[in-house]
């Protein structure tokens, strides 16, 4: 294989505004055919495109398209299904985030990706962000020592552009949707926690229906390293900010993807220094880059399947914890 042939699943506003266009710029990358339940919109960003086939039915793209990889792009709650039949029809797959409704679900698709000799992905493209390659080769160079923990603050406007209800069973769950890549980068830098602690509330139930507008959470690490995440989705502003702490300084970032674009701040003993970390406007540009790269030279793509398994995990144990009013283990076994 010399070019990976795409078949985008979903032409929605994330399919539109960013995936579908990373999938046509990239270089070795081309998006052959489009499918969404809704024929005209597919067809729509199929012209927009430059895409000549469009489908209704999934079964039938999967057959007919010719595309060696699925971008799943639909409602999370199709995730899972939607990425299994991609893998028995023997594709390679890309998945948005978050993945899909529960651990127990995630662990069925894990453990049919291992069975299977395809290739296959989860959407965190924050993960290729400028600022996290950055920091994370600090940290390897051990510049502010141990990690001991750190914080995230995820403060954001209302915004649901398919105007869908805000509930909880379609996995609509803001900790899941906007926490999915600070639970993930916690893990990545810190490992596994053991425990979880959360809170949340609901302030305009009819907006948000069951769903937590603000939050607090706390994961615990196993070797007493804590990191706090504080959610509110209904700011009249975006703030978007994370601070690592190490035994010897501290890492900031005052605003990353997607609602900034700024720098990494380090702060140590010998003074604070500023370094520029821009990344292309298209951020999930440089992700799909990277999967296509991993697959035309057989390595594992930057985000794995598993990585966003573990996400889903611990996400679990922080519903449990709201809902519980306790400390929930993280159970990881896999």
């Amino acid at each position: 294989m010399t070019r990976v042939k795409w078949l985008l699943v979903g032409a929605g506003d994330i399919a539109t505004r960013q995936v579908g266009p990373a999938l046509v710029e990239t270089e070795n990358s081309e998006l052959v055919a489009i499918c969404d339940l809704n024929q005209e919109r597919a067809a729509g960003l199929a012209e927009r495109l430059g895409v000549r086939t469009v489908y209704a039915d999934y079964a039938t793209a999967l057959a007919e398209s010719g595309a060696d990889a699925v971008y799943v792009a639909t409602p999370q709650s199709t995730h899972i299904d939607l990425s299994l039949a991609a893998l028995k029809a023997g594709k390679h797959l890309l998945c948005e985030k978050p993945l899909g409704l529960n651990g127990a679900e995630c662990l069925r698709l894990l453990e049919a990706a291992r069975r299977s000799d395809r290739m296959t992905s989860c959407s965190n493209y924050r993960r290729l962000s400028e600022q996290y390659k950055l920091t994370d080769a600090m940290l390897k160079r051990q510049e502010i020592g141990r990690l001991t923990g750190g914080w995230a603050v995820y403060s954001t406007p209302y915004y649901n552009p398919g105007q869908t209800p805000i509930r909880k069973a379609l996995g609509c769950s803001r900790i899941k949707e906007l926490g999915f890549y600070l639970i993930d980068i916690a893990h990545n830098f810190l490992g596994m926690p053991s425990a979880a602690t959360a809170q949340a509330s609901i302030l305009n139930q009819a907006v948000m229906n069951d769903v937590e507008e603000i939050a607090t959470v706390v994961l615990r690490f196993p070797g007493g390293e804590m990191f706090t995440i504080i959610f509110n989705c209904s700011s009249p502003g975006t703030r978007h900010e994370l601070e690592l702490f190490g035994s010897e300084g501290r890492i900031y970032w005052p605003q990353w993807p997607p609602h900034g674009n700024g720098p990494v701040v380090k702060i140590t003993r010998a003074g604070t220094e500023r370094i520029e970390a821009q990344t292309t406007k298209n951020w999930h540009r440089p992700m799909i880059e990277d999967y296509v790269e991993a697959l035309l030279k057989g390595r594992e793509p930057v985000c794995t399947l598993e990585s966003a398994v573990k996400t889903e995990v611990i996400t679990d144990a922080i519903f449990r914890s709201i809902e519980s009013g306790c400390v929930e283990p993280v159970a990881w076994g896999k």
